[in-house]
């Protein structure tokens, strides 16, 4: 395995006092239920002591640890770098990281995309070149600095998270990852718990910009209530910026979508000069909007720009963020077809209606399977979290769309979706329960042939566990 940091360089990064010395590490871990042979732990304080698990680490495989004290159990010969505060180590050792790589580096952050518009980035620009991005959700106050300590040597292209929950936390991580190309994907209601209103959120957001490097660009949507507010601080900031929508004005310019066969058909206008019509494997303008924001990057890199749109189209959707997942069920001796779209990693209400609209633009008129077939549509919806004082409002908004009206029985699951299902006509109701468990058994009862299931809801809400219990179904027999 590769070298990634020798002890020299780990202590010239951080400090502390190493008590053995001839070592070097393939990675750098804080998780020592995952941590591989060969990592460094970094024994992190945070709501656990990660001093209690330092022995677990070295079972796994840790071959040296940054500690704050060295606790008694541990082996003579294990080394250690001891230093006053391993969360601030950490972070020196993601900027000894950033400084001595010469690849571009990309942050993006949103209300809804951003992890979406990050994997489809990583895609593309790992056709390019070597490409590394931030793994999972990695995003906060930890994993941004986790994520930029584990680039790789040779790596030509960087794709980073930056999330938050709270007022602050934007621009000190993106000081840290100093990128290139600041990226807002969308700004709307999501963890209003921490915020006056979307307007604050607008500005917190638009601090990614702060720590951009000399001439980075900042890549934003025109069609956002608050582009005022974002152009104000990247003006403030003197910070090159570019926009991607449907106005004439945008940079990157959607010309026409269209949705046919579950791809969504796009034709864009890049810097009013190169014009792509291509075709993503996802259904909804949220994902042509995760394309605009994408080729914006790429034509800031000088990129191919008709290569890269050709590598769009082998993107699918991110497990729980609306990936498609056709089940194959046999009922005696009937088969039944099933599709699931996952959706049960977040949501809020920008991202919920264009679920719905994802679904309310299903198109089967190509698939044989599918065709001339009748179909129910059926939604299971969980809390939308973080949402503050206005929680009620925003849940019962929902009710109110259009694109409610193609479902067939609408399930809700949470205390707070009770404030939409009691706005719902009683022809759309189905269930309404309090946690997941509680559905399955109902499901598996009442599911049909060329049923469509739309699951999402916030993530703590536990819905990815009926996504799961439902594609054990797949290729299995079932009696009722």
């Amino acid at each position: 395995m590769n070298c990634l940091f020798t002890d020299g360089e780990i202590q010239e990064a951080v400090g502390g006092r190493v008590t053995q010395k001839g070592w070097s590490v393939t990675g750098v871990s804080i998780d020592s239920r995952t941590i591989l042979n060969g990592e460094l732990f970094v024994a992190i304080n945070s709501k656990r002591d990660g001093h209690d698990f330092l022995i677990s680490a070295i079972k796994n495989g840790a071959i040296a640890a940054i500690v704050t004290k060295i606790p008694p159990d541990i082996p003579d010969n294990f080394p250690c770098i001891v230093v006053n505060d391993s969360l601030e180590a950490l972070q020196d050792l993601a900027r000894f990281s950033r400084k001595r790589h010469k690849s571009k580096l990309i942050a993006i952050t949103g209300s809804v995309g951003k992890t979406s518009t990050k994997a489809m980035l990583t895609k593309v620009l790992s056709e390019f070149g070597s490409t590394y991005s931030s793994p999972k959700s990695y995003n906060n106050y930890l994993g941004v600095p986790l994520t930029l300590a584990n680039i790789p040597i040779d790596t030509c292209y960087v794709v980073c998270e930056i999330g938050m929950s709270s007022k602050g936390e934007i621009e000190p991580l993106s000081n840290l990852v100093k990128p290139d190309i600041a990226v807002i994907t969308n700004i709307s209601a999501a963890h209003l718990a921490s915020f006056d209103d979307i307007e604050a959120i607008a500005r917190e957001k638009s601090m990614i910009c702060s720590g951009l490097v000399e001439n980075g660009l900042l890549i934003f949507p025109s069609d956002t209530t608050f582009s005022e507010i974002i152009i104000g601080i990247a003006d403030k900031r003197k910070v090159r910026y570019v926009t991607f929508g449907s106005y004439y004005s945008d940079n990157i310019l959607l010309e026409s979508i269209m949705f046919k066969n579950n791809k969504t058909l796009i034709n864009a206008t890049v810097k009013g000069v190169t014009s792509l019509y291509f075709e993503v494997d996802a259904l909804g303008y949220h994902h042509a909007s995760n394309c605009l924001a994408v080729l914006g990057v790429l034509a800031d890199l000088n990129l191919d720009l008709n290569l890269a749109v050709n590598y769009i189209k082998n993107w699918q959707a991110v497990i729980g963020r609306g990936k498609f997942l056709d089940l194959k069920i046999k009922e005696n001796s009937q088969n039944i077809l099933v599709r699931v779209i996952d959706e049960s990693y977040n949501c809020n209400p920008t991202s919920l209606k264009a679920s719905l609209d994802v679904v309310r633009n299903l198109d089967f008129d190509s698939d044989q399977a599918w065709n001339h077939h009748p179909f129910r549509r059926i939604a299971i919806l969980g809390d939308m979290l973080e949402l503050g004082h206005r929680a009620k409002e925003f849940h019962q908004e929902i009710a109110q769309l259009d694109s409610l009206n193609c479902f067939n029985k609408i399930h809700c699951v949470g205390s707070l979706m009770r404030h939409l299902y009691n706005e719902l006509p009683a022809s759309k109701k189905g269930l309404l329960v309090k946690s997941p468990s509680e559905l399955i058994d109902y499901l598996f009862k009442h599911i049909k042939d060329r049923d469509v299931y739309i699951i999402k809801g916030s993530n703590s809400i536990g819905l990815s566990f009926l996504v799961t219990e439902l594609c054990k179904l797949d290729g299995q027999i079932i009696s009722r």
